[in-house]
């Protein structure tokens, strides 16, 4: 074979690879940098009950946890980043089917999206210390979510998900769920929540990982999705902790924006209005969507605050 003639050969398969990466960049909706910001898929690949977990309520119920997983149908991409969401309903109801239309919504637009169930309350307790407890079992059961993508990752890698880029959050009571899985890390941040009563139910529980399932893997997050939820304190927010989004109508009598009781409990909290001043005074990256004269539902009657979300998230994204 001539000089001529082998150039000419390593020419075209130059061209040929070039074709095919720049094909798998096109239909992985990458040409234009679409991609996690507007629909770049027309169809979704979705797994209905998928055991993730198990665990036992307050009433002693033992039982599975599952999850619903949605992905971009033919994504070419190897690992995608993951959102992980936790529905609403006082810890009292409400089910992993609660966010379906946003989990379509957000797998169309490029990202592997999951709604997971967890644990409920099932008992006639304390207004106040059976919801701090719901919340602390709720926690568990998301982290064990979070673990079963990184032990997934970490080997068959059935669902193609980049760790280093998964964020939670949720509705309600499930966005309470993320931002104290996110925020109230040390010691003294559950005994500013309970004292030793609350400490205590901790420890008695698995610690601040939990029981709910695979362990040994870990529960780091990039990021939270906050929509209508509430912090015991605003000051469980520290330096160097996840970049956060949260939209809050302001007239919630609900979960409060700024402060108050949440729900029908005595639970005092507060919510996105003074948890936002705090991300700002020590510097963690943050978006407040506040949504003027709206209550609790305010989120599911915005026209652009799914755009928003959005955007945040890819500007968190690696």
């Amino acid at each position: 074979m001539s000089w001529k003639q082998t150039s000419t050969l390593q020419l075209s398969k130059v061209i040929a690879t070039c074709a095919a990466v720049l094909f798998c960049w096109i239909s992985s909706g990458q040409k234009d940098g679409s991609r996690f910001l507007s629909d770049v898929f027309e169809e979704v690949d979705i797994q209905k009950d998928v055991t993730f977990g198990n665990s036992t309520s307050q009433g002693g119920v033992n039982a599975d946890l599952n999850l619903d997983f949605y992905a971009p149908k033919n994504d070419d991409l190897e690992h995608r980043p993951l959102i992980i969401l936790a529905h609403g309903g006082f810890f009292l109801f409400g089910d992993k089917s609660d966010f379906e239309a946003e989990c379509m919504a957000l797998a169309k637009r490029g990202y592997a999206t999951v709604s997971i169930d967890y644990r409920l309350i099932d008992i006639e307790g304390d207004s106040v210390k059976t919801p701090k407890y719901a919340a602390i079992d709720a926690i568990a059961d998301m982290k064990a979510a979070v673990r079963f993508f990184y032990k997934d990752a970490s080997g068959k890698n059935q669902f193609k998900i980049d760790t280093n880029n998964i964020f939670i959050g949720g509705y309600s009571a499930g966005a309470i769920t993320s931002l104290h899985y996110a925020y109230a890390t040390e010691p003294n941040d559950i005994l500013l929540m309970g004292g030793n009563d609350l400490f205590n139910y901790v420890a008695k529980n698995g610690g601040k990982e939990g029981t709910s399932g695979n362990p040994g893997y870990s529960t780091k997050i990039k990021g939270v999705i906050n929509i209508a939820g509430s912090l015991y304190s605003a000051r469980l927010v520290d330096a160097g902790e996840p970049p956060l989004f949260s939209v809050h109508g302001n007239e919630d009598d609900t979960v409060p924006y700024t402060t108050g009781k949440a729900g029908d409990t005595n639970v005092s909290t507060e919510g996105s209005g003074l948890i936002h001043q705090q991300a700002d005074k020590v510097k963690v990256k943050n978006q407040l969507v506040t949504l003027e004269g709206e209550d609790h539902l305010g989120f599911f009657y915005c026209e652009d605050c799914l755009d928003q979300f959005c955007k945040f998230i890819a500007s968190c994204i690696d």
